[in-house]
Protein backbone atom coordinates (compact mmCIF):
# COMPACT_ATOMS: atom_id res chain seq x y z
CA UNK A 1 0.00 0.00 0.00
CA UNK A 2 1.41 3.45 -0.76
CA UNK A 3 2.81 4.82 2.70
CA UNK A 4 0.34 7.95 2.37
CA UNK A 5 -2.78 5.42 2.76
CA UNK A 6 -4.25 3.70 5.84
CA UNK A 7 -7.08 0.91 5.68
CA UNK A 8 -9.36 3.30 6.11
CA UNK A 9 -8.33 4.98 2.49
CA UNK A 10 -9.06 1.32 1.16
CA UNK A 11 -11.52 -0.76 3.07
CA UNK A 12 -15.48 0.09 3.74
CA UNK A 13 -15.50 -1.97 7.25
CA UNK A 14 -18.09 -2.29 9.89
CA UNK A 15 -21.40 -2.31 7.37
CA UNK A 16 -24.47 -2.11 8.71
CA UNK A 17 -26.01 -5.57 8.41
CA UNK A 18 -29.79 -4.15 7.73
CA UNK A 19 -27.04 -2.32 4.76
CA UNK A 20 -25.05 -5.54 3.99
CA UNK A 21 -28.34 -7.64 3.24
CA UNK A 22 -30.17 -4.98 1.38
CA UNK A 23 -26.92 -4.42 -0.62
CA UNK A 24 -26.14 -7.88 -1.26
CA UNK A 25 -29.77 -8.75 -2.02
CA UNK A 26 -29.21 -6.87 -5.30
CA UNK A 27 -26.40 -10.01 -6.38
CA UNK A 28 -28.79 -12.60 -5.17
CA UNK A 29 -28.26 -14.12 -8.80
CA UNK A 30 -24.88 -14.00 -8.56
CA UNK A 31 -24.20 -14.62 -4.41
CA UNK A 32 -25.69 -17.81 -3.29
CA UNK A 33 -25.15 -19.62 0.35
CA UNK A 34 -24.49 -18.04 3.61
CA UNK A 35 -21.69 -14.79 3.64
CA UNK A 36 -20.81 -12.72 5.83
CA UNK A 37 -19.27 -9.43 5.29
CA UNK A 38 -15.08 -9.16 5.88
CA UNK A 39 -14.98 -5.71 4.07
CA UNK A 40 -15.80 -3.73 1.09
CA UNK A 41 -13.02 -1.93 -1.34
CA UNK A 42 -13.47 1.84 -2.03
CA UNK A 43 -15.05 0.84 -5.34
CA UNK A 44 -17.56 -1.64 -4.05
CA UNK A 45 -16.31 -5.07 -4.35
CA UNK A 46 -17.11 -7.21 -1.38
CA UNK A 47 -14.74 -9.52 0.54
CA UNK A 48 -17.37 -12.00 2.01
CA UNK A 49 -16.77 -14.82 4.43
CA UNK A 50 -18.71 -18.28 3.61
CA UNK A 51 -18.86 -20.61 7.17
CA UNK A 52 -16.44 -22.58 6.36
CA UNK A 53 -13.97 -19.77 6.71
CA UNK A 54 -12.77 -19.34 3.12
CA UNK A 55 -13.42 -15.61 1.70
CA UNK A 56 -14.96 -15.18 -1.62
CA UNK A 57 -14.90 -11.85 -3.62
CA UNK A 58 -17.65 -10.04 -5.75
CA UNK A 59 -16.87 -7.71 -8.20
CA UNK A 60 -18.94 -4.84 -9.07
CA UNK A 61 -16.47 -3.58 -11.69
CA UNK A 62 -15.98 -7.16 -13.30
CA UNK A 63 -19.24 -8.66 -12.17
CA UNK A 64 -17.38 -12.11 -10.90
CA UNK A 65 -18.04 -13.95 -7.93
CA UNK A 66 -15.05 -15.95 -6.77
CA UNK A 67 -12.99 -17.99 -3.88
CA UNK A 68 -10.00 -15.27 -2.95
CA UNK A 69 -8.60 -17.59 0.52
CA UNK A 70 -9.38 -20.83 2.21
CA UNK A 71 -8.99 -19.58 5.27
CA UNK A 72 -9.08 -16.11 7.29
CA UNK A 73 -5.50 -16.85 7.79
CA UNK A 74 -4.64 -17.06 4.13
CA UNK A 75 -7.09 -14.20 3.33
CA UNK A 76 -4.85 -11.66 6.14
CA UNK A 77 -1.88 -12.51 4.40
CA UNK A 78 -2.93 -11.98 1.23
CA UNK A 79 -4.67 -8.21 1.94
CA UNK A 80 -0.88 -7.80 3.59
CA UNK A 81 0.42 -7.84 0.15
CA UNK A 82 1.19 -4.83 -1.50
CA UNK A 83 0.48 -6.77 -4.77
CA UNK A 84 -2.62 -8.19 -3.96
CA UNK A 85 -3.95 -4.64 -2.71
CA UNK A 86 -3.19 -2.87 -6.35
CA UNK A 87 -5.03 -5.77 -7.94
CA UNK A 88 -8.14 -5.84 -5.51
CA UNK A 89 -8.25 -2.80 -3.59
CA UNK A 90 -6.64 -0.63 -6.42
CA UNK A 91 -4.70 0.91 -4.13
CA UNK A 92 -2.89 2.93 -7.02
CA UNK A 93 -5.71 4.17 -8.05
CA UNK A 94 -6.78 5.17 -4.76
CA UNK A 95 -4.28 7.16 -3.99
CA UNK A 96 -4.17 9.04 -7.47
CA UNK A 97 -7.44 9.54 -6.44
CA UNK A 98 -6.67 10.95 -3.20
CA UNK A 99 -4.02 13.20 -4.63
CA UNK A 100 -6.49 15.04 -6.44
CA UNK A 101 -8.99 15.39 -3.43
CA UNK A 102 -11.15 12.55 -4.67
CA UNK A 103 -11.84 10.90 -1.25
CA UNK A 104 -15.57 9.41 -0.28
CA UNK A 105 -16.93 10.09 2.79
CA UNK A 106 -18.82 7.74 4.89
CA UNK A 107 -21.39 6.23 2.91
CA UNK A 108 -20.30 6.82 -0.02
CA UNK A 109 -17.78 4.71 -2.80
CA UNK A 110 -15.82 5.45 -5.73
CA UNK A 111 -17.95 4.55 -8.78
CA UNK A 112 -17.84 5.10 -12.18
CA UNK A 113 -19.52 6.49 -15.36
CA UNK A 114 -19.99 4.78 -17.97
CA UNK A 115 -19.75 1.18 -16.01
CA UNK A 116 -16.03 0.31 -16.43
CA UNK A 117 -17.24 -3.02 -18.12
CA UNK A 118 -19.08 -0.81 -20.62
CA UNK A 119 -15.35 0.77 -21.40
CA UNK A 120 -13.31 -2.52 -20.97
CA UNK A 121 -10.78 -0.82 -18.18
CA UNK A 122 -10.97 1.56 -15.24
CA UNK A 123 -10.71 5.24 -15.84
CA UNK A 124 -10.06 6.98 -13.21
CA UNK A 125 -10.92 10.15 -15.06
CA UNK A 126 -14.59 8.72 -15.17
CA UNK A 127 -14.92 8.50 -11.35
CA UNK A 128 -17.68 10.37 -9.06
CA UNK A 129 -18.57 9.72 -5.91
CA UNK A 130 -21.78 7.88 -4.86
CA UNK A 131 -23.54 6.55 -2.28
CA UNK A 132 -23.00 2.82 -1.80
CA UNK A 133 -26.39 1.35 -2.03
CA UNK A 134 -26.78 3.50 -5.20
CA UNK A 135 -23.78 2.15 -7.00
CA UNK A 136 -24.16 -1.63 -5.89
CA UNK A 137 -27.97 -1.55 -7.28
CA UNK A 138 -26.57 -0.27 -10.27
CA UNK A 139 -23.71 -2.33 -10.85
CA UNK A 140 -25.92 -5.46 -9.90
CA UNK A 141 -28.87 -4.53 -12.26
CA UNK A 142 -25.99 -4.37 -14.93
CA UNK A 143 -24.31 -7.54 -14.78
CA UNK A 144 -27.55 -9.20 -13.84
CA UNK A 145 -29.61 -7.88 -16.12
CA UNK A 146 -26.34 -8.78 -18.92
CA UNK A 147 -26.61 -12.93 -17.50
CA UNK A 148 -30.11 -13.18 -18.10
CA UNK A 149 -29.97 -11.75 -21.72
CA UNK A 150 -27.37 -13.64 -22.42
CA UNK A 151 -29.51 -16.72 -21.73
Amino acid sequence: MPSKLTWDDLLIQGIPESDARTWLGYWSGIVGGRVAPVFMSKVGDWFLRRPDGGTDELSVIEGTYSSVASTPEEFASLVDSQAWQEQHLLSFQVAQLHERGIIPQAGECYAFAPHPALLGRIDIERVMLMDIGVWQHICAKHFISQSVSAK
